[in-house]
C-alpha cells in the first residue's frame, strides 16, 4: 500500500489505523451533501449538510484519491465552524486551512453528528485540491467613488501562487486577468513580472467591480467593490422665466444647466433635458440637449390664459454622476385673440336685415358670455356707430332677424375685448348691403270728390334708382299693387294689381263706393329692388 506521511492538522485528532467508520448513516442523522475544497482557499474543507435539530461535531478525514476506504487517513480534521445556512435545515461548514506535507488531490470522508448523538457517515464525499493556489491579492479600485470631473477608475492588483502546507505566496507573471467594470463592461490585464496588473476605465453607472483569472493552474476571483460615483448637484439659470405672449406666438425658453463642483457652479453639456406642462397627466413633452456651454433652448406654442411649464430631467438616460431632481418653472401668460368664424348680412325688401355671426376665441377654450356690436357705416371707412348689442358666448351662432336697416352702406360685427380676462377685440369684413329704390311718381286717385257709383282712375309712373346713381327712370313691365283703406279703418285692402307700361305708367278705374284713401304699392319687387309706394290720396264719395 502506498504511504504518504501524515501531516500536522490544527485541531486534528489523529486516528488509530485500526479506527472502523460505518459505510452507511443512520436514518436519523445529518444528510451529507457534498464536500471539497473552498474556492477561495483550497486548503480549506467545506462540507454542506442538510440536518434537523442542531450540528454538534462535524469531521473529516482525508486519504489520497484512488485508495480503499479501509485505508488509514493521513489527516483528521475536527475544527469545523458553519459558515452560512442555506436554509432553515441546510447550511456549510468550513474548516482552518489544512497543513499536509504532500500536494495531490485527497477524498473527504465526512462525519456528522447532531445534538441527539445521531451520527452519519458518508464516504467519498467528495474531493480536497490541495494544490498550489493562483490567489489575486491586494485588489483595488480608485477612486470607489469617482465624480463628474474624475470618472476614471483604476483597478489594481497582483497574481501569486500560494502553496496550502507553507503559506508562501510567489507572484505570477504573464498571467491574462479578466476585469468587470460597471457590473458588465469587460477588460484584460495581463501580469508583469512582480505578478501586478492594472486595468483604467471610465465609469458610466457604476456597480461591482472585480477580477478574474480562470487559466491552466485554476480559477481565482478577487473581491468584489462596489464602485459608486458620486452625484454632483445641478440646477438651471434660466434666462427668462416669465412671459406673457399673444395667442399663436412661440415662446423660446432657453437657459444654463448647472453642476456643482466643490464651491463652484460649472455648466453642464450634453445632457438631454425636457419641458412639459407642470404636473401633466397626458404630457408631450419637448426636448433639448445641452451644447458646449451648457446651454438649452425649448420652442412651444403655449395654449390656455396661464400655464406653469417645467423644466427637467427626462426618465432615461440615466446619469450617475449628477443628481436628476433638479426643475424649474417657467409661467406663461397667454392674451387670447378673438375672431368672426361666420358674419352674413341679408337684407330684404323693406331695407331690414338678418344677421348670423359666430365669435371665437383663439389660444384658450372659453364659452364666456360676450357682447357682439352690429354696427354701420355709410362709407364703410367711418363713422362706424352701433345698431344692436348682441349677448352671445364663444363658439356659439347668433342671429338677429328684422333690424332696421338702410338703402345703402356698409355693415360689420365688432367685439372690444375684455381687459380683465386679457381677451383682445375684433372687428368682422364688412358688407355692403344695398338694393335699387323705387317709387310710384305723380300717383293721384281722381276725380275728387266723385259721385258714388262714378268711376275712380288711379294712376302714376313706376320708377326705379339704381345703386350708385341719381337719376330716376322708368320701371315698366312690372307689378304694381292698388290699395285702398275705407274712410275710419286701418286695414288696407288690395283692390286690383295692373302692370306698368314701357314708359312705367299705369292706369285703373273703380267704381266710387265710399270715402277712404287710395295708395298705389310696388308691393312685390325682385331681389335686387325695394318696395316703393306713391302718395297716399283721399278721395271724398257723396
Amino acid at each position: 500500500m502506498r504511504r504518504i506521511a501524515q501531516g500536522l492538522v490544527t485541531a486534528v485528532a489523529v486516528l488509530f489505523s485500526t479506527l472502523a467508520i460505518p459505510g452507511s448513516a443512520h436514518a436519523a442523522g445529518p444528510t451529507v451533501q457534498s464536500a471539497s475544497s473552498d474556492q477561495a482557499d483550497w486548503s480549506v474543507i467545506r462540507v454542506r449538510l442538510n440536518y434537523s435539530g442542531e450540528i454538534a461535531k462535524v469531521s473529516a478525514a482525508l486519504r489520497p484519491v484512488g485508495s480503499g476506504e479501509s485505508e488509514a487517513p493521513v489527516a483528521t480534521v475536527t475544527d469545523f465552524t458553519q459558515k452560512y445556512w442555506v436554509s432553515s435545515w441546510e447550511g456549510i461548514w468550513a474548516s482552518q486551512p489544512v497543513h499536509l506535507d504532500t500536494l495531490g488531490d485527497y477524498t473527504i470522508d465526512v462525519e456528522a453528528t447532531n445534538t441527539a448523538g445521531e451520527t452519519t457517515v458518508q464516504k467519498n464525499a467528495g474531493t480536497l485540491h490541495y494544490a498550489k493556489q493562483p490567489v489575486i491579492s491586494g485588489f483595488a479600485v480608485t477612486p470607489s467613488e469617482p465624480d463628474i470631473e474624475h470618472k476614471t477608475v483604476t483597478a489594481t492588483g497582483d497574481m501569486v501562487l500560494r502553496d496550502p502546507s507553507t503559506r508562501e505566496t510567489v507572484p505570477l507573471p504573464g498571467a491574462t486577468v479578466d476585469l468587470t467594470f460597471d457590473q458588465n463592461e469587460d477588460k484584460t490585464a495581463v501580469t508583469d513580472d512582480a505578478g501586478h496588473f492594472s486595468a483604467t476605465h471610465e465609469a458610466v453607472e457604476g456597480g461591482w467591480t472585480f477580477a478574474q483569472y480562470n487559466g491552466d493552474l485554476g480559477f481565482a476571483t478577487s473581491p468584489w467593490i462596489d464602485v459608486r460615483p458620486k452625484a454632483a448637484p445641478t440646477r438651471f439659470v434660466l434666462d427668462k422665466s416669465s412671459y406673457h405672449v399673444t395667442a399663436g406666438d412661440k415662446i423660446n425658453v432657453t437657459g444654463t444647466l448647472q453642476y456643482q463642483y466643490g464651491t463652484e457652479w460649472k455648466p453642464l453639456a450634453g445632457i438631454p433635458l425636457e419641458m412639459d406642462y407642470k404636473d401633466c397627466t397626458t404630457c408631450s413633452p419637448v426636448e433639448s440637449t445641452t451644447d458646449a456651454n451648457g446651454r438649452f433652448s425649448f420652442a412651444r406654442y403655449p395654449y390656455g390664459s396661464k400655464s406653469v411649464y417645467e423644466v427637467g430631467f427626462p426618465p432615461y438616460p440615466y446619469n450617475a454622476f449628477i443628481q436628476r431632481t433638479a426643475t424649474a418653472d417657467v409661467t406663461v401668460a397667454v392674451t387670447a385673440t378673438t375672431k368672426f368664424t361666420e358674419f352674413t348680412a341679408r337684407q330684404d325688401k323693406y331695407a331690414q336685415l338678418e344677421i348670423t355671426g359666430s365669435l371665437d376665441a383663439i389660444g384658450r377654450d372659453s364659452s364666456d358670455q360676450v357682447s357682439v356690436d352690429i354696427q354701420y357705416s355709410a362709407n364703410g371707412t367711418s363713422g362706424w356707430t352701433t345698431k344692436k348689442t348682441v349677448k352671445t358666448s364663444f363658439g356659439s351662432q347668433f342671429i338677429v332677424e328684422r333690424l332696421p336697416g338702410y338703402t345703402d352702406g356698409y355693415w360689420r360685427l365688432r367685439y372690444a375685448g375684455s381687459t380683465t380676462k386679457d381677451i383682445l377685440g375684433t372687428v368682422s369684413k364688412s358688407l355692403r348691403k344695398n338694393r335699387a329704390l323705387t317709387r310710384i311718381k305723380d300717383a293721384n286717385a281722381s276725380p275728387e270728390p266723385v259721385s258714388k257709383g262714378r268711376t275712380i282712375t288711379v294712376k302714376g309712373v313706376l320708377q326705379e334708382r339704381k345703386v350708385g346713381t341719381t337719376t330716376w327712370k322708368a320701371y315698366g313691365g312690372k307689378k304694381v299693387q292698388i290699395l285702398f283703406r275705407p274712410k275710419g279703418k286701418n286695414t288696407w285692402y288690395l283692390m286690383a294689381t295692373v302692370t306698368t307700361k314701357t314708359n312705367g305708367s299705369f292706369s285703373k278705374g273703380f267704381k266710387a263706393q265710399q270715402d277712404g284713401t287710395w295708395v298705389p304699392v310696388h308691393l312685390y319687387p325682385d331681389s335686387k329692388h325695394f318696395v316703393g309706394d306713391g302718395r297716399e290720396d283721399y278721395v271724398d264719395v257723396r
